[in-house]
């Protein structure tokens, strides 16, 4: 018996990879993978190609205040998005809701 299951595992195992491979196999799942495309899903495509046109935006954090708080002087900045063209040129500025509070003991 101790000879037999590991040769009848292999048995199976084979039986097993044989079927994911057959192409039966492949019919059943290209009839569960092929479905139609929603039409709201083709037109937020465009907008990620228009997105892409303005390009990859680079992060950058500038001083927006400065104030004392129990002896700590603290910075806020702010980060921006910022879109440039190819010859470096700053296109847009873009504002984001993130802020780093940089605090120093006076």
């Amino acid at each position: 018996m101790k000879k037999f299951a590991p040769l009848l595992l292999v048995a199976i195992a084979i039986v097993v990879i044989g079927y994911f491979d057959s192409p039966k196999f492949a019919e059943k799942e290209q009839a569960i993978s092929a479905f139609p495309v929603p039409e709201e899903e083709t037109s937020s495509a465009t907008a990620v190609e228009e997105e892409e046109v303005k390009g990859i935006p680079v992060l950058e954090s500038r001083l927006v205040d400065m104030y004392l708080e129990d002896g700590y002087s603290v910075e806020v900045y702010q980060e921006y998005e910022v879109y440039k063209d190819e010859q470096g040129n700053v296109i847009e500025r873009v504002a984001t809701e993130n802020y780093n509070y940089l605090r120093y003991k006076q």
